[in-house]
């Protein structure tokens, strides 16, 4: 199995305001050693510009987080950028807060089975990506067990985030292998505690067990590592090479 790092591109949102200002950013993280990227956080630039100039730096777009409201309203053009970015995975950051209820999480797994099968037919794959807050039960049932249950396993996947299940009192490598195959990008973060505050901390830098997630990963057929900061003490591109140069140590690259 692969084992293929990219930059979440969220992590530099704050560079990358301009066409040049992306450049320059993707410069940087190709300079690292990444190899791949998540489009996310980038769309005040044109897909055009943004496949462009990612292809410049012989970099890949292996999955987006698009805008919830484009899933609803514009389907085919979501179609079409992806398409054109080359990439494969049509990805939703989170669930909207008028979901996050029980009849909310039904609600929402029967309207986007219907918007993944239609990816699906288009050659594409949707991939919800997970907070904490899915991690509520109602009823005795987790918010993330009834979109597990109630959708296409072959048409919607999740990006799995591992800090983020931790927030929510769930185990990462237990729920990277309840979702075998069903992972196709996920995204590393840890946890770290500093004067008595939790925060997002760099890869191997904070206390989550990483042995035993890089391992679940590679039973569960991760195809895409993708390294995620979204805020914290270390300067963005700093908190990427970090993350990048541990990794890189264990054979990923």
């Amino acid at each position: 199995m692969s084992k293929i790092l990219g930059a979440q591109l969220y992590t530099i949102r704050n560079f990358a305001a301009t066409p040049e200002e992306l450049d320059q950013s993707l410069s940087r993280i190709k300079a690292m050693g990444y190899r791949t990227v998540q489009v996310s956080a980038m769309w005040h630039l044109s897909v055009d510009e943004i496949a462009a100039i990612v292809a410049s730096h012989g970099l890949q777009t292996v999955i987006t987080h698009t805008p919830y409201e484009r899933f609803i309203d514009d389907l085919d053009g979501v179609i079409r950028d992806h398409h054109k970015l080359g990439c494969s995975l049509a990805g939703l950051g989170g669930l909207p807060k008028k979901y996050q209820s029980k009849d909310g999480y039904y609600a929402f797994a029967k309207k986007f089975s219907t918007i993944a099968d239609e990816l699906a037919q288009n050659g594409l794959k949707f991939s919800y990506h997970n907070h904490h807050f899915e991690f509520q039960k109602y009823g005795g049932q987790l918010g993330l067990d009834i979109l597990i249950e109630q959708t296409n396993p072959d048409s919607f996947l999740f990006t799995l985030d591992t800090y983020w299940v931790q927030v929510g009192g769930g185990n990462p490598s237990n729920w990277i292998r309840k979702l075998k195959n069903r992972i196709e990008a996920i995204h590393l973060k840890d946890l770290a505690i500093i004067d008595s505050q939790q925060i997002m901390a760099e890869v191997m830098e904070g206390n989550l067990d990483w042995p035993e997630i890089l391992q679940a990963c590679e039973e569960a057929g991760v195809k895409w590592y993708l390294i995620e900061r979204d805020d914290g003490p270390t300067d963005a591109f700093d908190s990427l090479k970090i993350s990048y140069d541990h990794l890189r140590k264990l054979g990923y690259e």
